[in-house]
């Protein structure tokens, strides 16, 4: 019997020091068992932060997609968003502009009319909620944030015009640079896309015209050289961190035959 005592107290022990060896170890700021413990890690104060964002990209499958949506203080498209970063409040009041009246969601789409550009517009959202005073004491469930975006004219420079260098995810090795560039073109109330480096298919097109609310990119022209690109080439232009994604159509010639396909440049903004 005195063995068999010896024998559960040696295993006791050692079961008792295993567990308060992987508590001590537990590292897990969500996990109640574990000595960094954190109740109020994934709470947040009361906050009326929110996001200023247009669309940079359209097809006709995914009339708005939010991934192709950039947070922004200077808008060219006549559809913005604007969204809580809050998503759980118990109210959201927008005050837009010189709006009369109020709007009342987590998210709102207004369209500006083209007689607006060229101003600054000041939105506001109330935020209302019951806060969590064990986290945040002096948190008293209501804030106030104000934002000021730009309605840019027709003609200004976009902040994605320029120069990038990448590469296409069916050839990823093979680097290339390629131009984007605007301009409106006033009698014909028509803005151009002029797209150069483009390789194996259009290498330099121009665009026909922005359809409205969001940036759509159709009726190509031929290729310099000849080559009929048949529809849309680029399209569509949008950031994604550090790095901005076109995504394009091209032809490609097999067997005598042309086939379209579609690819997607992933770069850094150079120029």
């Amino acid at each position: 019997m005195k063995a068999l005592y010896y024998t559960l107290t040696f295993v006791g022990v050692l079961f008792l020091s295993s567990f308060l060896q992987s508590c001590k170890d537990c590292d897990d700021p969500r996990n109640s068992d574990c000595d960094n413990y954190n109740p109020c890690i994934d709470e947040q104060p009361t906050s009326a932060a929110f996001t200023i964002k247009e669309a940079t990209y359209i097809d006709m499958v995914h009339y708005a997609n939010t991934d192709f949506l950039i947070d922004t203080d200077t808008c060219y498209n006549n559809s913005i968003y604007f969204e809580s970063i809050i998503q759980d409040a118990d109210s959201f009041i927008w005050q837009v502009g010189s709006e009369i009246e109020p709007r009342y969601s987590k998210q709102i789409n207004v369209v500006f009319p083209d007689n607006l550009r060229g101003r600054n517009f000041s939105v506001r959202l109330i935020v209302k909620r019951k806060p969590n005073t064990n986290c945040y004491p002096n948190d008293d469930g209501v804030d106030t944030v104000t934002r000021r975006f730009y309605f840019m004219k027709l003609n200004e420079t976009l902040s994605w015009e320029g120069t990038y260098y990448g590469s296409d995810d069916d050839k990823p090795d093979s680097m290339y640079t390629v131009v984007l560039r605007h301009s409106y073109n006033e009698v014909f109330e028509r803005s151009f896309i002029k797209v150069f480096g483009v390789p194996r298919g259009c290498k330099d097109t121009v665009n026909e015209r922005f359809s409205s609310p969001v940036i759509h990119y159709t009726n190509v022209a031929f290729e310099r050289g000849g080559t009929d690109c048949d529809g849309k080439v680029v399209l569509g232009v949008f950031k994604n961190g550090g790095t901005y994604t076109i995504r394009q159509n091209y032809r490609t010639l097999n067997s005598g035959n042309f086939i379209k396909k579609n690819r997607t440049f992933t770069g850094v903004k150079i120029n």
